[in-house]
């Protein structure tokens, strides 16, 4: 999924005024002012989003501290990842149940073929999970899934995982994800919003939004559960949350890492509730989806 973040875009694809946030600190876009409870915020909903680059180990960090602060305050979490598809749900169980070495979690989770990125930047969110018992929650689903929604988004339940039908994406949403789409291998910088393959792009997306969000809802059970996805599906509340809403979560809270050498946003709505400054470095340029699997 594509990083939306450095692209400083609104809404509706537009430019905007911007301001800079500092290293190590929270901030409100939506007020422009620093936040000194940030981790009581987001403790306070049933479900929060918290959004990485996905090669970015500053990101990780920043979600190990968070996750280990909500823990502090809600030590009934669970922890959601983008990163697992829903068959290795077992495996995750085996996992943090103490049963699996770490080599071998890594092997039976079919790490270099399912999610491909360096392991040392997750390994300490999962070994957090490990250590304190919690449960790690597959939200994903496999690519063939995805790929045959976004080709028929009338194929049947059984050849899709379950995952049910995606409330449509706003028009805000779609003029976000034009530009990804014409730099990546779908696209072309010829092809506009009319386009067919747009078409499937876009269903792409928001079924990858619903099946985490589906995923999400099924695990809840009046935890605390904490989504580890890419900033993509966070941004604007019109990924996984816009999809939770549909189906009647909408106690949701949404942050975002953000390098403080980067302008902030400050359109309406505000691209998450919660920002924090981190170091940039050479995996904060921005980068349009190699493959977003409906192709």
């Amino acid at each position: 999924m594509a990083e939306f973040f450095q692209r400083i875009t609104g809404q509706g694809g537009e430019k905007v005024a911007s301001r800079r946030i500092l290293v190590a600190a929270w901030f409100d876009p939506a007020t422009g002012a620093i936040v000194t409870d940030a981790t009581a915020r987001l403790a306070r909903h049933s479900v929060a989003l918290l959004g990485e680059t996905h090669d970015n180990a500053e990101h990780h960090r920043w979600q190990l501290q968070t996750i280990a602060g909500l823990h502090a305050l809600r030590p009934d979490l669970a922890l959601g990842f983008e990163m697992f598809p829903r068959r290795l749900q077992p495996v995750l169980e085996r996992w943090t149940s103490g049963a699996l070495t770490e080599a071998a979690f890594l092997a039976e989770v079919e790490w270099e073929r399912v999610w491909g990125i360096d392991p040392a930047l997750y390994l300490p969110l999962f070994h957090f999970a490990r250590t304190h018992r919690l449960p790690m929650i597959a939200l994903n689903i496999e690519r063939n899934s995805q790929k045959r929604f976004a080709a028929d988004p009338a194929v049947p339940l059984s050849e899709r995982e379950g995952v049910g039908d995606p409330t449509p994406a706003t028009a805000a949403y779609r003029a976000r994800l034009l530009p990804w789409f014409r730099q990546g291998t779908m696209g072309g910088p010829d092809l506009d919003a009319s386009s067919p393959r747009f078409a499937r792009f876009v269903r792409a997306q928001q079924f990858w939004d619903r099946a985490m969000a589906e995923a999400i809802v099924a695990r809840r059970d009046g935890r605390l559960v904490v989504g580890i996805m890419g900033s993509g599906h966070v941004a604007y509340r019109d990924g996984v949350a816009f999809q939770l809403a549909a189906l009647g979560v909408g106690d949701v809270a949404t942050a975002l890492p953000w390098p403080a050498d980067a302008e902030v946003p400050t359109d309406d709505p505000a691209i998450a509730d919660l920002l924090f400054g981190v170091t940039a470095n050479d995996n904060d340029a921005a980068r349009a989806p190699s493959d977003t699997s409906a192709d």
